[in-house]
């Protein structure tokens, strides 16, 4: 297996560009419509993908890495075409037919690469047992397999991130499974930029680490919401003006955003407003929208306390950034500590 740095630092700088514009026209697309179509990431997976295959060239890898890279992409390629469906095989789908080929095919790659690859790894992170020169020849190709299984395995990470509700949007989820396959290690990266030229250590794989950096970026919006609360003079009550503006109820219905007041009956039989910290999925708030404005309107209000439906790739593209600069965060933050 060759070592071809030079070729695999460009190819990470071009990865970087890559993973600049795809998720910055998305993180545009999804500030405007709230929404960033499934073709959108087709367009993108083609030089993602590519990228993969030149990396695997470069290092020369065998087919038992192929197949295995080639599992962890048929993994993520359901978040766009769905999964083959048994009933569609039978009336001979012929496109259900090759998926599952492929899919098949794959997981014989995996399982072979395991059994192949799979002892040489224990063996290789065990200081007790990697003495043996010997190990070095099949030990570069192993640590390549396991990278793919570790890509497979962050792909299903965000898979169930989604499931789960911890990325709330389709769209957040396959920008990080793209990212993952776009940015699958640090093997020959040329940044951090901050590491002097020198090596550096990492605890997580690059896309973790960008998911990281994008929910730190969520730290910094209280304190930007608190600036902007407190020149409008809505920092009262602060238990709001933290997370939350107000807006005139009649640009509610324009705006991307979750109403947080609503007039309710109250236990004495009287009407009054009502104020949420958070918004309530199913309230009226947010399935009767107009009517809710108009009792708001009725009780006197002209502005109401909402909170912004922030896209999460308005995060993720400026976190592209500090991944350059510092690389892993937990690797960059407990370095000071």
């Amino acid at each position: 297996m060759t070592d071809g740095h030079f070729e695999l630092e460009l190819i990470q700088w071009v990865r970087v560009g890559v993973l600049i514009m795809c998720f910055g026209g998305a993180a545009w697309l999804d500030h405007k419509t709230r929404r960033v179509s499934n073709e959108w990431w087709w367009a993108w997976a083609k030089p993602t993908l590519f990228l993969l295959c030149l990396e695997l060239l470069v290092l020369e890898a065998n087919w038992m890495i192929w197949l295995t890279a080639s599992a962890a992409v048929a993994f993520a390629s359901t978040a766009l075409m769905g999964r083959p469906d048994f009933s569609d095989i039978m009336k001979g789908s012929v496109l259900d037919i090759i998926v599952t080929i492929w899919y098949f095919v794959s997981g014989v790659g995996l399982v072979m690469g395991a059994m192949e690859y799979g002892p040489v790894l224990f063996d290789y992170f065990d200081p007790n047992v990697y003495t043996d020169s010997t190990l070095e020849s099949t030990t570069e190709s192993a640590l390549l397999w396991g990278q793919m299984v570790i890509m497979g395995l962050v792909l299903i990470f965000f898979e169930m991130a989604w499931r789960f509700r911890m990325l709330h949007g389709g769209a957040d989820a396959k920008a990080m499974m793209l990212a993952t396959l776009l940015l699958p290690s640090w093997n020959g990266a040329a940044f951090p930029l901050n590491s002097s030229g020198g090596e550096f250590s990492t605890a997580m794989p690059p896309a973790l680490s960008l998911l990281m950096w994008a929910g730190l970026a969520f730290l910094v919006l209280p304190f930007v919401m608190l600036i902007r609360n407190a020149s409008a003079g809505d920092l009262s009550p602060l238990s709001m003006s933290w997370h939350a503006s107000r807006m005139p109820l009649s640009e509610i219905p324009l705006k991307h955003v979750w109403l947080l007041e609503e007039v309710v009956d109250k236990p004495d039989g009287t009407h009054g407003v009502t104020r949420r910290m958070r918004p309530v999925r199913g309230s009226r708030a947010e399935t009767d929208v107009e009517n809710v404005l108009k009792e708001l309107a009725a009780e006197g209000l002209e502005k109401a306390w909402v909170t912004a439906k922030h896209p999460f790739l308005l995060f993720v593209f400026p976190a592209i950034l500090p991944l350059v600069l510092f690389g892993d965060p937990i690797v960059w933050i407990t370095g000071y500590f």
